[in-house]
């Protein structure tokens, strides 16, 4: 049976916060200057994690969550590791070659998981979900599986009034385009269909040349119930699960998996209004709307999406998520989201306008 981990303070990510691990670093000597004690500072921030490898396309951010299958002997061991002491954290080791792995990694918890013997052999399904990212500073292991020591990583967050504005300023902009995109998304997807069904009604006029009239007939009224069908599960399809929709659902799930504690003054830890009429967002909400923005492309489709080149878009997407994960700065990360949405939705308007 599959189990859950329990939800308690202590388990997951916390209690990984909370544990001491041995380090390979030597205490410093009475004759040691700042800079080593600097960095005495800097070893006891690091923690122990265990990597476990992914091509960087998979790249997932906070709150995304993947369904995993371990049957390797080494990858059982170390969700035994996992498990049993590093709180159920784990890393994602993102596989760039020929560089290696990428130095910022997600870190996720195992959520749920379930173990079973196949054909004599062992197999973990498990679930895991990333709450946090941080930075590989040494491996310090490489057999059966890799180890490393790792420090987190933690925004850093819009300090002045200016900045705070100018954040809010582009978090506005995000959410604007984000309605427009899914506008052009969904004009192109209808010009694609309109174009398929003008296909699909010149091979049927073909094909009842061939047929007798009683079969032409018979053949129309079928032709016209599936058309009203497919158009109905279309328009079903184009609203329920729009880009817009997508991505406040991401928004939503990035909020419920924060990790982080946020320092926050008692007149600004709500959402308000300012007299120019820009949402003033709290750093948390700042923070998960800097994630929600490249959380936003539909995987349910891929193979009949109309607009896209799976090989050329799933490369560039990983691309921005990697950049995403690296950048510390909240601004700096929704200037970068900000950037990416212009770019998807002036190609967007170039399709359209091909397809017109």
């Amino acid at each position: 049976s599959t189990k859950t981990i329990p939800s308690s303070r202590l388990f997951g990510i916390s209690e990984w916060r909370d544990t001491i691990f041995d380090t390979t670093s030597t205490t410093p000597n009475d004759n040691d200057n700042d800079d080593n004690a600097i960095l005495d500072q800097d070893t006891l921030l690091q923690k122990s994690v265990c990597i476990l490898p992914f091509p960087y396309i998979d790249v997932l951010l906070q709150g995304e969550t993947k369904e995993l299958r371990l049957y390797e002997e080494r990858f059982t061991l170390l969700f035994d590791d996992v498990m049993n002491n590093h709180g159920g954290v784990v890393a994602m080791g993102l596989l760039a070659p020929p560089s290696g792995i990428v130095q910022t990694v997600p870190l996720a918890e195992v959520e749920a998981y379930n173990q079973m013997t196949l054909e004599g052999a062992k197999s973990i399904f498990v679930t895991i979900r990333v709450v946090g990212r941080a930075t590989l500073r040494d491996i310090i292991q490489q057999e059966p599986y890799i180890k490393a020591m790792c420090v987190e990583i933690d925004d850093v967050l819009p300090t002045t009034e200016e900045e705070e504005n100018e954040a809010n300023s582009i978090a506005d902009n995000i959410e604007n385009v984000m309605v427009t995109l899914s506008s052009l998304e969904c004009s192109l997807k209808q010009l694609s269909n309109d174009a398929k069904e003008l296909d699909d009604k010149f091979n049927s006029d073909n094909n009842k040349d061939e047929d007798n009239k009683d079969d032409d007939d018979e053949n129309n009224t079928n032709d016209g119930d599936n058309t009203e069908d497919d158009d109905i599960s279309s328009s079903v399809s184009l609203t329920s699960n729009d880009r817009r929709r997508r991505f406040q659902n991401a928004y939503q799930i990035v909020l419920d998996t924060d990790t982080q504690g946020y320092y926050v003054s008692t007149n600004n830890n709500n959402t308000t209004t300012t007299n120019n009429n820009i949402v003033k967002r709290t750093p948390r909400e700042l923070s998960a709307l800097s994630w929600a923005a490249f959380m936003t492309e539909d995987k349910t489709d891929d193979q009949d999406n109309p607009y896209m080149n799976l090989q050329d878009e799933a490369l560039q997407e990983a691309s921005y998520r990697i950049q995403a994960i690296d950048e510390t700065n909240v601004l700096e990360r929704l200037k970068l989201a900000s950037y990416m949405l212009q770019q998807q939705k002036d190609s967007l308007r170039k399709k359209n306008q091909n397809e017109e």
